[in-house]
């Protein structure tokens, strides 16, 4: 299947969005996982049968946008961890029983996901040149068009010309929301090409009908 990337200019330097499942991802911080260098994919400026453009608005606005709400998760998820570490010794302290286990797992947890939102905010911030939102309201950001880029899985990897892409085989193991849309995108595309060959095939056979 083509997927379409929006291309993008920073102060940082030119990169690429996937402008169709950034829309099918469960957290917000996957979206920042889609961001490519495009000097190291293999992008083409025309498709076939590509997917459609998803993004609504500009991408200087969308990633803004994007900043944002993962500058105030991770405050959220901050004094979520410490309202629940505060509780948890509250209640131990006056020899309640908590359920220990049940305390460590809802924890990791949410460290787990205070992780993946820190490391897409730290790569939004590398890319955008930018460490507050003062900074990044401020950044120029310059939309240059779209490309496309071919993926396909293999042996349940996802793949490209430019070879095995890791975040792309990671989401579709650990994000159902992606894995969804993504063998829907595959199997259209699959579809639509069994279509057009069968069409082909039958039009000789209605020429000589008529």
């Amino acid at each position: 299947m083509e997927v379409p990337f929006v291309l993008f200019r920073t102060p940082r330097g030119r990169f690429a969005i996937d402008a169709y499942f950034t829309e099918f991802v469960s957290l917000e911080p996957r979206k920042a996982l889609l961001i490519k260098d495009p000097s190291k994919e293999a992008l083409s400026e025309t498709a076939e049968r590509p997917l459609p453009v998803l993004l609504k608005e500009n991408v200087g606005e969308f990633l803004r946008e994007l900043f944002l709400n993962l500058e105030e998760t991770a405050r959220e998820m901050r004094e979520k961890r410490i309202s629940h570490i505060r509780h948890w010794n509250v209640l131990r302290f006056l020899g309640v029983p908590t359920g220990y286990r049940r305390h460590i797992i809802e924890d990791e947890m949410l460290a787990d996901l205070e992780r993946e939102n820190s490391f897409g905010l730290a790569l939004l911030k590398a890319i955008l040149g930018a460490g507050s939102w003062g900074e990044v309201e401020g950044a120029e950001i310059v939309e240059e068009g779209v490309a496309y880029r071919k993926l396909w899985v293999e042996k349940g990897e996802v793949r490209s010309r430019a070879g095995r892409d890791a975040v792309y085989t990671g989401l579709l193991r650990k994000d159902s929301i992606f894995r969804t849309a993504f063998f829907s995108a595959l199997f259209r595309d699959a579809l639509l090409f069994r279509e057009m060959e069968e069409k082909a095939q039958a039009f000789p056979y209605s020429q000589q009908a008529t």
